[in-house]
């Protein structure tokens, strides 16, 4: 086997499992954040009967926050890592051995959370603004932007209430007419 065929195996052998890394990287994003989003429902839905309403909504939005800051964030800067591997691979078969990859390369963006929201900002044409707002970054920061801003809100309000965090549970009440 000469040095190129090698090369070409173990450049496809690293495209593969690369590929593998990426598309287990995001499945694990997302696969998290539908658990937590369970979880937050299970606060709005078992909660609201225990606990101050402000105060529920910021109880409620913990774990979203926890997914965004935790595993949101760091796993989609190495999902980007892992994406500009891939694209290098692609330009690397491209000009060494003729071929005619380019899915990653085309899919590639160089741009972090913090630029892209900040190239959107100073878009100078209709286009450019559209092509940053329509990636899902760009609407996932924006949501998790506003959601800090609606927990904070919550928490002042909560705070001004001065209503107690959990509330009694109310006893059943007897029907009128009938005896205890």
């Amino acid at each position: 086997m000469d040095a190129d065929q090698t090369h070409l195996q173990l450049y496809t052998l690293e495209y593969q499992k690369a590929a593998e890394r990426y598309e287990n990287i995001y499945r694990s994003i997302w696969t998290i954040f539908s658990y937590l989003t369970a979880v937050a429902a299970g606060f709005l839905a078992f909660g609201s009967d225990r606990i101050e309403w402000h105060a529920l909504i910021c109880v409620a939005a913990i774990p979203l926050l926890f997914w965004f800051w935790t595993t949101y964030l760091p796993l989609d800067r190495y999902g980007h890592e892992a994406l500009d591997r891939l694209a290098d691979i692609e330009r690397l078969l491209n000009s060494r051995f003729q071929t005619q990859l380019n899915h990653f390369t085309h899919f590639a963006h160089p741009l972090s959370v913090r630029d892209g929201v900040k190239r959107a900002f100073k878009a100078k044409q209709w286009g450019d603004l559209w092509y940053q707002v329509r990636r899902a970054r760009f609407a996932i920061c924006l949501f998790f932007f506003l959601l800090h801003v609606l927990v904070i809100w919550q928490m002042i309000l909560s705070w001004r209430s001065c209503e107690p965090l959990f509330r009694e549970k109310a006893a059943p009440a007897t029907p009128v007419g009938r005896p205890q």
